[in-house]
């Protein structure tokens, strides 16, 4: 009897370790006894089983399907491709430099055909915000330029017209741009506000013109054969203006190190002389830049 049951507890023994064993199944169906040493973000290590002081193998889990423990519990891998966020990506402009603070400059050459060219510098807070303060120039060739204010008042009877005008000059403005930023692995998105302050001159002109006219019937005026002489005066106005728009944009970036930003701003623009008048604000600005 003795005998019989040392057997059967050698037989128990031997036959345990045959059921203790991991079980690794591959996509194309195959099976491998294995005892796995390690499971990482991207691949599998392993010993197979029937042979554990032999080599460690490695496989990639894009080529497995399940493993099934020896302690009965299961993984399945879902073999999709995770989108890594542009930080934690490798070909990504912003890995492992999503937390860096860069000190920029950078100037705006499409404001010559515009409002006016800028420089500014920015500071930016890794792939969170960025700040932007800069000067832009009021080359005399900005859009409210070709907007004039005439005013003329005619007196037939005693032949003399008097006529005001302005138009508006160079100036400078300085201003702040606030953007929040949301990185890719190119560069980043952004969205803002921006506020500029600026002085420009306002040239307002005015004078007497003087014809000889001759009475018609009907209480009508003609010119006759006429000259014409004018007094005129010249006044160079200072005006205040103040422009507060949203912008948003995109920039790209290289090398962690320069960079083309491209944005679009809309907002409200107010002048300041004797009253305030608003006008509607729209402009394109194209920044080339470099960051330390």
């Amino acid at each position: 009897m003795g005998k019989v049951l040392l057997s059967l507890a050698l037989a128990a023994a031997f036959a345990i370790p045959s059921f203790a064993q991991d079980i690794v199944i591959l996509k194309n169906g195959t099976s491998i006894d294995a005892k796995v040493l390690e499971v990482d973000d991207n691949s599998i290590r392993y010993k197979k089983f029937d042979n554990p002081e032999g080599p460690t193998y490695t496989a990639k889990k894009d080529n497995i399907s399940e493993i099934r423990y020896k302690n009965g519990t299961k993984e399945t891998f879902n073999n999709a491709q995770k989108r890594l966020s542009p930080d934690k990506d490798p070909n990504s402009i912003w890995w492992t430099k999503a937390r860096e603070t860069k000190l920029g400059f950078w100037m705006d050459p499409l404001g010559c055909a515009q409002w006016g060219p800028m420089v500014g510098m920015s500071i930016r807070m890794g792939t969170n915000f960025d700040v932007k303060a800069y000067v832009r120039y009021y080359n005399g060739e900005f859009p409210l330029n070709d907007e004039t204010f005439d005013d003329y008042e005619y007196e037939y009877y005693d032949g003399y017209s008097h006529y005001e005008r302005g138009y508006f000059d160079q100036g400078f403005g300085i201003g702040l741009e606030f953007s929040k930023l949301f990185a890719t692995i190119h560069g980043n998105w952004h969205t803002g506000f921006l506020f500029e302050i600026a002085t420009i001159k306002f040239n307002d002109s005015f004078g007497f013109e003087y014809r000889d006219r001759y009475a018609k019937s009907n209480d009508s005026y003609m010119d006759r054969d006429y000259y014409t002489t004018y007094g005129d005066a010249i006044l160079d106005l200072p005006i205040t203006q103040y422009i507060f728009a949203l912008t948003g944009g995109y920039t790209l970036r290289f090398n962690n190190r320069f960079f083309i930003d491209f944005s679009l701003q809309s907002g409200i623009l107010l002048q300041i002389l004797e009253d305030t008048k608003p006008y509607f604000y729209g402009d394109a600005s194209l920044k080339l830049g470099i960051e330390f």
